[in-house]
């Protein structure tokens, strides 16, 4: 037997090792014994590394951040993730270490470490943009709309307002400056031009539904990707409720009540889709304290629209809770936009209308809290 041959029956020796290692992890990882799984895991990153099986190390460590909860067990996990980091930049394998650090961008943002992730986010970008930019395209402009997400969690709204702009120029190639939407639109509201403003809206929604199908349209991918995308859509129609929000009290002030029961139907409808999503990604512990106030928020948002247009469709607490695993519910019941829906429930949303002078409301909506609390007066 030559060398080569005795070389390549130890390297699949090896190989096979770590795949029944990863196999073991996810049995155990079934069985709930996640210390077991996390430790074996770890060990098939090792020799995955010694192999050169560079493509399998990811996702390895993608199932260890899925599984990790405190900040003890996180913080040893960084550091092996970083210094593997470390050995895969000197082999020059870019989509390998784009997938590396985009696991280390989801444990950041689940250690709700805002300022690490979207700058990794925004790595992991640039690494896909040489890899192959058209092929990549659309990964591209999500991982920029999560960089951009991380930036307003910490209050770097241009930061995050140039990256939601980077990403529109990415999914799209028509000419839209978002921008100047804006201005119109504060300014319709502003000086009571409703009509106007309604259509603007119009303009600003139908922009982002469109990245919204085209998203759509992307092939699923498992595990992490199609996290990834399910957030980010999530994300798309959270912005178009919030605008649509917007809609339908503007159809108020001009005594157009049918078509403010219309929106609210339609944006009832949007919003439980966009909960699923991020329910789906609780269930698979994807997640960081933000999902969970997005999820709120939403849950919030479906209630003022059903109080707003005068309908009870839907139960927001079960919407919420259900299918949810215990500890994730008792986070739930402690933040603020459950408390606050809660709120509305028990009486209804004009006698609390004093809650949106110092709620902590979205960007998008902040500008127009004035506007808000005349409606419900």
């Amino acid at each position: 037997m030559s060398n080569f041959d005795y070389d390549n029956d130890e390297y699949d020796v090896e190989l096979i090792r770590a795949n029944e290692l990863v196999e073991s992890a996810t049995k155990l990882r079934k069985q709930n014994n996640i210390r077991g799984a996390i430790s074996l895991y770890q060990k098939s990153i090792g020799i995955y590394l010694n192999s050169g099986a560079y493509m399998k190390i990811a996702d390895v460590f993608n199932n260890i951040v899925s599984l990790v909860k405190k900040e003890s067990e996180m913080l040893p996990i960084m550091e092996k993730l970083r210094r593997t980091i470390n050995e895969i930049e000197k082999l020059d394998l870019l989509e390998e270490l784009a997938n590396l650090k985009l696991a280390h961008a989801n444990l950041e943002y689940k250690s709700s470490n805002y300022l690490d992730a979207g700058n990794l986010f925004i790595e992991v970008a640039d690494l896909y943009s040489k890899v192959d930019q058209d092929e990549f395209r659309k990964l591209i402009g999500m991982f920029y709309l999560r960089a951009a997400e991380c930036f307003e969690k910490i209050s770097r709204t241009k930061r995050a307002e140039k990256l939601i702009l980077d990403a529109i120029r990415i999914f799209d190639s028509s000419i839209f400056d978002y921008r100047i939407y804006l201005k119109q639109l504060k300014e319709q509201i502003d000086n009571k031009q409703f009509s106007d403003a309604i259509e603007t809206i119009r303009e600003i929604a139908k922009f982002f539904r469109r990245l919204e199908i085209e998203l759509e349209s992307t092939p699923e991918e498992e595990g992490v990707f199609r996290n990834l995308k399910r957030n980010v859509l999530a994300r798309l129609i959270h912005i178009v409720s919030e605008y649509n929000l917007l809609k339908m009290m503007c159809y108020h002030y001009i005594g157009e009540d049918e078509k403010v029961r219309n929106q609210a139907d339609k944006s009832i409808k949007d919003l439980i889709k966009a909960i699923d999503f991020i329910k789906e990604e609780l269930k698979q512990e994807y997640y960081s304290s933000a999902d969970l106030h997005r999820l709120t928020f939403d849950v919030f948002l479906l209630q003022m629209f059903q109080e707003f247009a005068d309908l009870q469709i839907e139960d927001p607490i079960f919407l919420i809770m259900s299918g949810l695993p215990k500890n994730v519910k008792e986070i739930i019941k402690k933040m603020r936009f459950y408390d606050y829906t809660v709120q509305i429930l028990e009486l209804n949303l004009k006698d609390n209308a004093d809650l949106f002078e110092t709620i902590a409301l979205s960007q998008i909506l902040d500008p127009y809290r004035d506007f808000i609390i005349k409606s419900l007066s």
